[in-house]
């Protein structure tokens, strides 16, 4: 509400970063309406590569004015694919399907299991609740350096020792059991008990 008041003083227009749209809709129990245009939002990029497509966002303009030099826009930019239509296509299935807000429960869900894993482990710690389908941590750097040789893939550019761990639409359980595991064998070969620390 406090975006979209600035935004009306000033007379900007609001766009919605929909990258985790789904995973918003799922975790608010929401309509996807409820937290866009009925909130004031002007547009919406709704993401379906980190929804289980190949590659793909649809841009979706609530007020058709705002969309009337988009695709000259898109066109000058590169962005016009010849066969627009594949990419399109894709949308249907996960939208008719429901499959959109399947794969984001299921991201959400392992997300939940994965901050339950790891506040168990006395040397991390959660910087942050978790609200969809990323967990942030501290970490002691030897254990971030361990992952990685073990060919982890996650981000670090969260403060000193931040690791964000996010869950795909098709994150597994038993691949969460398996970091956690590494987790723990990178803590317990990388310090004597005497050295651990508490963060």
């Amino acid at each position: 509400m406090a975006i979209k008041e600035v935004a009306q003083k000033y007379k900007l227009r609001i766009q919605m970063d929909g990258a985790r749209f789904a995973n918003a809709v799922v975790a608010m129990n929401k309509t996807p309406a409820e937290i866009t245009w009925k909130s004031g939002v002007d547009v919406l990029c709704f993401c379906g590569t980190k929804n289980g497509m190949a590659l793909g966002e649809a841009i979706i303009f609530f007020n058709k004015e705002l969309a009337e030099d988009f695709a000259y826009r898109c066109k000058q930019a590169g962005q016009l694919a010849s066969k627009m239509r594949f990419i399109a296509a894709p949308f249907l299935g996960l939208l008719e399907t429901g499959a959109w807000l399947r794969n984001a429960q299921n991201a959400n869900e392992c997300a939940t299991y994965l901050e339950q894993r790891l506040s168990a482990i006395p040397q991390l710690e959660l910087m942050f609740p978790r609200q969809v389908n990323s967990v942030f941590v501290k970490m002691p750097e030897r254990v971030i350096k361990d992952l990685r040789a073990k060919n982890w893939h996650f981000y670090t550019f969260i403060g000193v020792d931040g690791v964000r761990f996010v869950c795909a639409w098709d994150t597994t359980k038993s691949r969460i059991d398996q970091l956690v595991s590494d987790i723990k064998d990178a803590i317990g070969f990388a310090t004597s008990p005497s050295e651990i620390v508490i963060i």
